[in-house]
């Protein structure tokens, strides 16, 4: 399902850059990454210079077919990189203006200047939100449901 969402660095001046990230953007899926294997500023950093992304995984990674999954493995899947288009990262004066510029994206992800992550969830009204434990529910959540779906199948 696309759950689309924006990851984003504040920089030493205030400002933000930020790049749109399609699949899975929910806290369980992105958030939880994002809290799992993205801790390095610098890295963060790097990913997002690179645009905006068909999905992140663990690790920025080097170019693949776009159009071949099975060549994808953990990393990040780029629109420039991979797929050739022109989607540089995007930046921001403010915290106020991205999280409320016009946009698609359900989640917003920031690593602050304290290397902490933090999420918005659009429309939702709150400012940012700490993003560990809401990741970590909802990918307990997630895995509890898939449980649960595994044994209903078993049982029928």
């Amino acid at each position: 399902m696309a759950t689309r969402a924006r990851i984003a660095i504040e920089n030493t001046d205030g400002t933000y850059t930020s790049a749109y990230q399609h699949w899975d953007g929910y806290p369980g899926g992105l958030g939880y990454k994002l809290v799992e294997h993205w801790n390095s500023p610098k890295l963060v950093r790097e990913a997002i210079e690179l645009g905006d992304a068909s999905s992140w995984g663990t690790h920025i990674g080097t170019k693949v077919d776009f159009d071949d999954r099975d060549s994808h493995g953990n990393q990040n899947i780029y629109y420039t990189r991979d797929r050739g288009e022109a989607c540089p990262p995007h930046t921001d004066s403010t915290l106020d203006e991205l999280l409320n510029s016009e946009s698609w994206e359900e989640y917003i992800y920031v690593m602050q200047q304290d290397g902490q992550w933090y999420y918005h969830a659009v429309g939702q009204g709150a400012g940012l939100q700490p993003l560990v434990t809401r990741a970590l529910q909802d990918r307990i959540d997630n895995m509890r449901n898939h449980l649960e779906y595994l044994k209903s199948r078993e049982a029928a």
